[in-house]
């Protein structure tokens, strides 16, 4: 067993632990007392074959989390309850969510980029909490990806192509 990642909750005596098999087909998301050591297993994922360890991880402020699974089958956005049950899947379909980049608790909003269009483009999205309300900040076809502002009401998009270098363009959370 060995532990890929350690992360702090919104708990300022709390942090999370990622505990994997030597295999890697078995993770547990281990919730630790900061304080007095105590443990308890917030999720667990098993695998046949193996299992992606992201930094796709976030936890809000009520105690619930987001977080990126391939349990469908491709990569996906899902959101837990504080007991690590899950209460919804954010992300659907045949492709793969290839970077969380955070979530605005206060509009109930998730950014990410997602592979969605072809394997070889990457797209900026954001979506609420139900998965509805999806918006497109990149659509020029290519690689594109994000850099947001804490509060999440600026961003800069990097796009590029294999015949295009870089480019980046400040938005507002509004395309403007």
């Amino acid at each position: 067993m060995y532990i890929p990642r350690i992360k702090w909750t919104q708990d300022d005596a709390s942090l999370c632990a990622f505990k994997m098999n030597r295999h890697q087909n078995h993770l547990q998301l281990i919730l630790v007392n900061a304080e007095d050591g105590k443990t308890n297993m917030l999720h667990e994922e098993k695998n046949k074959y193996y299992i992606e360890v992201t930094d796709d991880l976030q936890f809000l402020k009520n105690g619930n989390f987001i977080w990126t699974s391939e349990q469908d089958g491709y990569n996906h956005i899902y959101l837990y309850d504080k007991n690590g049950k899950q209460k919804s899947q954010i992300t659907k379909g045949t492709y793969d969510v290839t970077a969380l980049y955070g979530v605005d608790e206060d509009s109930k909003t998730v950014y990410y980029q997602a592979a969605d269009k072809s394997p070889l483009e990457r797209n900026v999205y954001s979506c609420n909490f139900k998965g509805q309300k999806l918006k497109e900040y990149s659509s020029s076809a290519g690689t594109n990806s994000a850099q947001f502002s804490s509060t999440y009401d600026y961003l800069v998009i990097n796009h590029s192509t294999m015949n295009e270098p870089p480019s980046y363009t400040v938005y507002t959370k509004d395309l403007e």
